[in-house]
């Protein structure tokens, strides 16, 4: 099984350039059960007409995906409500494909509850949710449809029972969370990772930083705050003018061996020469081995007051961003987000007026 970070094709030329890749590289992923997040419904529209990035998928990318692996989508994003009109028809083209989800549905029930699939005869459930904060410009339902947030006292309690029900299952979290472009996780990542771990929790993954924040081992679990983007294709969003940096070309699929264990990470570089689109791969290697994995997790050996300290001196994104600490001081949490909120609505604005650059 291979996780990987944040899928936007938006038409079929990138699309084709993604089969191509999987084509390339068919003996790592050939059949294999590929989860990935969904950034975003599928549609046929033209997103380089938009003047803010409303992100969407080719309508040919599951049946495309499904030629040489089998994929599970994570809708708990952001942008699954840029286009909810498309949510009912994008549900349907994934089950006319037989393809899993998780994270939205037509209801509070349907969009929390995990999704079931197997893996070399091994039972998983699959959990799926999205940061309240990133749904700042978003109405959570739109049009009916419900994007799952993350509650944490209400996670926690869900993988504690799928494991006392189903004991011989595994569960993986698959959360999206963090800011945009920011390198390290909050340190309630940290601990909250670790609560779902205690809980019954085999694998902790966070997508939506568009950049690779590194993990760690905990107890018999293991937890990678941020994979980065997988496709997300430069200058094809918001008129063109969606971008990342270059540290942010760090790929990384994660590859799971239930039966043992054990995690492989596969890095990539994203090229976007000629917009081509290319993912160039770099070298594989163990998750316990991995230099490059390691230099990404500088707090491993930390505990949560001095990795609170660390973050506070690390981190990439300072101005009027607060630290979230605890995942257990609800009110506090809740309170510090309403802020961000409003720091977040006027960068909207201010991008929007070409002030300043789009952040997704």
């Amino acid at each position: 099984m291979i996780f990987v970070g944040d899928i936007a094709t938006p038409d079929s030329r990138t699309t084709l350039r993604l089969l191509q890749f999987f084509k390339k590289h068919t003996e790592l992923y050939g059949k294999q059960t590929l989860v990935g997040n969904l950034e975003g419904l599928l549609s046929d529209r033209n997103p380089k007409a938009d003047k803010e990035p409303l992100l969407s998928n080719d309508p040919a990318l599951p049946s495309a995906l499904k030629q040489l692996t089998a994929p599970v989508f994570c809708l708990a994003n952001n942008h699954v409500l840029d286009l909810p009109g498309d949510f009912r028809s994008t549900v349907e083209l994934l089950k006319e494909e037989g393809i899993p989800f998780a994270g939205a549905g037509l209801s509070r029930d349907e969009a929390g509850s995990p999704v079931f699939f197997e893996e070399g005869g091994e039972e998983i459930f699959l959990f799926n949710a999205c940061w309240d904060f990133l749904l700042y410009n978003q109405k959570n339902p739109s049009l009916g449809v419900y994007v799952e947030e993350i509650n944490e006292r209400k996670l926690l309690e869900d993988v504690s029972n799928h494991k006392d029900q189903h004991p011989e299952a595994s569960i993986v979290v698959y959360l999206h969370w963090s800011l945009d472009l920011e390198s390290l996780p909050f340190p309630m990542y940290r601990q909250f990772s670790r609560a779902l771990i205690d809980a019954g929790a085999n694998l902790v993954v966070g997508t939506h930083s568009h950049c690779v924040q590194g993990g760690e081992k905990y107890g018999d679990g293991y937890i990678l705050y941020g994979l980065g983007n997988f496709l997300l294709p430069d200058n094809e969003y918001a008129g063109g003018r969606l971008k990342f940096p270059a540290f942010a070309k760090l790929e990384l699929a994660l590859e799971w061996n239930i039966e043992k264990n054990s995690l492989s990470c596969h890095w990539y570089e994203y090229q976007p020469a000629e917009d081509k689109h290319h993912l160039e791969h770099l070298g594989s290697e163990s998750f316990e081995s991995s230099e490059r994995l390691r230099t990404l997790s500088p707090y491993r050996e930390m505990d949560d007051q001095e990795y609170i300290r660390f973050f506070k001196k690390n981190r990439r994104k300072k101005i009027l961003i607060p630290v979230y600490k605890d995942y257990r001081r609800r009110a506090l949490n809740k309170y510090y987000t309403s802020l961000l909120k409003i720091r977040a609505r006027t960068a909207h604005f201010l991008a929007s007026m070409n002030f300043i650059k789009w952040q997704n």
